[in-house]
């Protein structure tokens, strides 16, 4: 009896190695077909060990890799593909932008406060917190809550937008594997697309400034 459940369970655990390594080895294929497509720099890793991917597309930081997330009650983990797309050009003094999965994040940046949307439509669970009121009210027209809005309802995705005076980020969390190099190409088009729509002139970002508490 011992030996037949001993057969069972090496069989459902070799099985779910396989089925990993074959998940992993497509990743792979779809992430070096894409990084030769855009002249990114793809890295393969280990045999069982994730790759990544970095470079620039039309002026952004790309970044691609494997990142391990914890559950709350620390029992569990799950690795998840991780998309970062990083702008050295910055919007307004300081804020943060995300989906509920990221709360415990934004609630720890002590320089910036909850911000309270009341804009119609506006989803309940994306969060706002900021480091001042006044420049976030005047940056934050329709259009670009519009924009901010659809980054955030990103399908299968925890999303995150972090911005300052210098940077603009935006960082996706999913666990999909991202086995396809037109999906891929898909999700950065339309993000890059979407960041365009934020980005400010200089005399805007001084506008905004002004408004800041002294």
């Amino acid at each position: 009896m011992w030996v037949f459940i001993w057969i069972v369970l090496s069989s459902i655990l070799l099985g779910a190695t396989l089925w990993s390594l074959q998940i992993l080895i497509r990743q792979k294929a779809a992430w070096e077909k894409y990084a030769k497509a855009k002249n990114l720099t793809f890295r393969r890793g280990t045999l069982m060990g994730p790759a990544e991917m970095t470079g620039v597309i039309d002026g952004y930081k790309l970044s691609f890799f494997t990142a391990e997330r914890q559950s709350e009650d620390m029992r569990t983990r799950r690795y998840v593909t991780v998309v970062e797309i990083d702008l050295a050009e910055g919007l307004i003094d300081g804020g943060v932008l995300g989906t509920k999965e990221m709360l415990p994040f934004m609630q720890s940046l002590d320089r910036l406060h909850r911000y309270q949307m009341d804009t119609p439509g506006w989803m309940a669970e994306h969060f706002v917190f900021v480091k001042h009121d006044e420049p976030f009210k005047a940056y934050a027209t329709l259009d670009r809550l519009e924009v901010l809005s659809n980054i955030l309802k990103t399908r299968n995705a925890d999303t995150i937008i972090i911005f300052n005076d210098r940077e603009l980020l935006i960082r996706l969390e999913t666990s999909d594997p991202m086995q396809d190099a037109d999906k891929i190409d898909k999700v950065v088009t339309r993000i890059i697309g979407l960041c365009n729509r934020l980005r400010i002139t200089m005399d805007q970002r001084k506008a905004y400034m002004a408004l800041a508490p002294v």
